[in-house]
């Protein structure tokens, strides 16, 4: 079957399931009702003003309420974070950690992510503020994602920051896995122990329930890393996390089932 009888087919699915009326799907779509019950019922072929109508329809229809909120408060930390996966880019972050702020609104801006995040320390321990943060983001992108019907899944991006370069591979695959290379120097990250890179991309990964590849390719300056790392992070998810047109509706998946 092609692309545009599988189209349709979806179309139908969608009218029978929400109850709609042909003048309703018609509206949806962009057309006339007799336009539309001729595609339906295929007196003529899916045509161009049709078939383009259908498929925004189709992606709006996946891509509606992406977003998460999401509140940790322990002993430690109390941490308010909202996510828009489907956003343009936007922060509102303060984790008391301003080279922490600054990696994740990098993440934010280069992956097109919407985000307003509050974290307060109640220890004054930056393991914990990255550690919770690192949790509370990675099960932002798990919920908003929900059944992740027609996402790419995997997707790479390699960005450079001036002799800095590095790149990361992602597969939102349901399993929390992480192979990290990270070639730090520890210079040039005041307050900010390059190991929580590593403890923040592997909580992330985990609680995100994807698989993470991580590389630092080469760079003299940790800030320049650091800052590729997480822009880097931010178009793979980015790219990973858009809707195929091809298969919206559907799971990207072999086996139709994507574990967690």
């Amino acid at each position: 079957m092609d692309s545009t009888d599988e189209i349709l087919k979806k179309i139908i699915q969608m009218q029978n399931s929400e109850g709609f009326s042909d003048q309703q799907m018609a509206d949806k779509i962009g057309c006339s009702r007799p336009l539309y019950q001729r595609t339906r019922t295929r007196k003529i072929p899916v045509g161009g003003m049709f078939l383009k109508g259908a498929m925004k329809l189709l992606v709006e229809e996946v891509v509606e309420g992406r977003k998460a909120v999401i509140q940790r408060k322990t002993r430690e930390t109390n941490i308010n974070l909202e996510l828009d996966i489907d956003g343009k880019g936007q922060w509102d972050i303060n984790t008391g950690i301003p080279i922490f702020d600054h990696l994740l609104s990098a993440m934010m801006k280069h992956g097109l992510f919407d985000i307003k995040l509050t974290a307060i320390s109640n220890d004054d321990d930056t393991h914990h503020i990255v550690e919770d943060v690192a949790i509370c983001l990675g099960q932002a992108f798990g919920e908003a994602l929900g059944e992740k019907k027609g996402i790419v899944r995997m997707a790479e991006a390699t960005v450079p920051m001036d002799e800095a370069l590095a790149t990361v591979i992602v597969d939102i695959s349901g399993r929390g896995y992480t192979v990290l290379d990270l070639n730090f120097a520890g210079n040039d990250m005041p307050g900010f122990p390059t190991d929580l890179v590593r403890h923040f991309l592997e909580s992330f990964a985990i609680e995100a329930r994807l698989n993470l590849h991580a590389s630092i390719i080469r760079g003299t300056n940790d800030h320049h890393k650091a800052e590729a790392l997480f822009k880097a992070l931010g178009r793979a998810l980015d790219a990973a996390t858009m809707i195929d047109q091809r298969i919206s509706g559907e799971l990207p998946s072999t086996k139709e089932y994507l574990e967690g």
